[in-house]
């Protein structure tokens, strides 16, 4: 379930290139899954596969979902306690102990000129505000390079970065899934940026953003240690089962935060119209220097 290549080949893809050779021969009945015969084995004949569960990566709410979704629930908390707890108290988790938190937004999603690039600037603000507040609180002590910022769209990642640098905050990695894999960080921000359902077949096309691509979502959500921050609009990502999962699972525990979701008993609507750009000029002036 991680990220394989990326193929702008019409013929490569009809041909299977997309599905790794590993991938494809785990498809095979070979190497089925039986959880009758080989319950004692991870469920895989012992002679042919070797499933690794031990995660040394995450908190076990970080771990849990992904672990349902992807490994049959079987992936087990290794990490060292201390790292992936520190974060557990921080004053602006929804709910202590849960280290993950959904922001709903309804932003607006936007481009420059002819640029083919997405941004999103009431996301890039809500980034900012999470930013300050991990790194100006002394409680956590979360150095800069502890910080990793993970969104989809070139755009986005100038904007944020521009930000960053007018405010005078050190220097923090952003990038996209495909940069983080196989990285990990303390903290993981993640700016899904699209608010715009129309556009959704145009990413699903050109292999774009987050939507319909269940390994770059797998990815994104498994780089933190000790707290995970999504951002985005839940109306756009709930059509994707697998957002919707997560935003059902930080609904569930206490996580959700921000914009209300039809259909869901009890989540307030946020104060303000986050879509005017008077809201966006009014938060970027608010923001201030950092410490």
């Amino acid at each position: 379930m991680q990220l394989g290549a990326v193929l702008r080949s019409k013929y490569s893809k009809e041909y299977g290139l997309e599905l790794s050779f590993l991938e494809r021969l785990m498809s095979r009945p070979l190497y089925d899954r039986n959880e009758a015969i080989f319950a004692d084995h991870g469920c895989y004949d012992p002679l042919l596969v070797t499933k690794l569960v031990d995660n040394y990566r995450s908190h076990p709410s970080i771990l849990g979902l992904p672990s349902e979704l992807f490994y049959h629930g079987e992936l087990l908390v290794k990490a060292d306690h201390h790292l992936t707890h520190r974060l557990c108290n921080w004053s602006m988790l929804p709910t202590k102990h849960f280290p993950v938190i959904f922001h709903g937004v309804r932003g607006t999603d936007l481009r420059e000129g002819n640029s083919p690039s997405w941004f999103n600037p009431v996301e890039t603000v809500q980034v900012i505000r999470y930013l300050q507040g991990i790194l100006n609180d002394p409680d956590v002590k979360v150095d800069p390079e502890d910080i990793g910022i993970i969104t989809p769209y070139r755009k986005q990642v100038e904007k944020i970065r521009l930000l960053i640098d007018k405010l005078g905050m050190a220097s923090i990695k952003i990038g996209s899934v495909e940069e983080f894999q196989g990285q990990e960080r303390q903290v993981i921000i993640i700016s899904t940026v699209r608010s715009s359902e129309k556009m959704i077949g145009f990413d699903k096309k050109h292999t774009l953003g987050f939507l319909s691509n269940p390994k770059r979502f797998n990815v994104a959500i498994t780089r933190a240690q000790s707290l995970l921050i999504i951002i985005g609009n839940p109306y756009v990502l709930v059509q994707d089962e697998y957002w919707q999962s997560l935003i059902q699972y930080c609904i569930d525990h206490g996580g959700y935060t921000g914009c209300s979701i039809p259909g869901y008993e009890g989540l307030e609507e946020e104060e303000g119209n986050p879509n005017e750009e008077s809201a966006i000029s009014s938060d970027l002036s608010g923001l201030g220097e950092p410490g």
